[in-house]
C-alpha cells in the first residue's frame, strides 16, 4: 500500500467537500418535503464546513494576517 502525500489528502478533502455540497443541492431541488430539505441543508453544511476547514490555512496565508497587525496579541495583553 503506497502512502497518500499532502496534497493528494488535501485532493480528497476539498473533493469530499464539494460532493456533499452538490448532494446537499440536488436533495434540496428535487425535494417536495420539508423534512428532504433539512437533509439537503445538512449537506450544505457539512460541505461547506469541510471546505472551510480545508481552505483556511490557503486563506490565512494568503491575508497574512501577521503583517497586517503585527502586535495585536502584545496590545490586547496590556490592557
Amino acid at each position: 500500500m503506497n502512502a497518500v502525500s499532502i496534497g493528494e489528502y488535501h485532493g480528497l478533502r476539498v473533493g469530499s467537500a464539494l460532493l456533499s455540497i452538490v448532494a446537499g443541492c440536488i436533495i434540496i431541488g428535487v425535494s417536495k418535503d420539508c423534512d428532504a430539505d433539512a437533509v439537503g441543508g445538512i449537506f450544505l453544511g457539512a460541505g461547506g464546513l469541510g471546505l472551510l476547514i480545508s481552505v483556511y490555512p490557503f486563506i490565512r496565508a494568503w491575508f497574512n494576517f501577521h503583517h497586517i497587525l503585527p502586535n495585536i496579541g502584545e496590545t490586547l495583553s496590556t490592557v
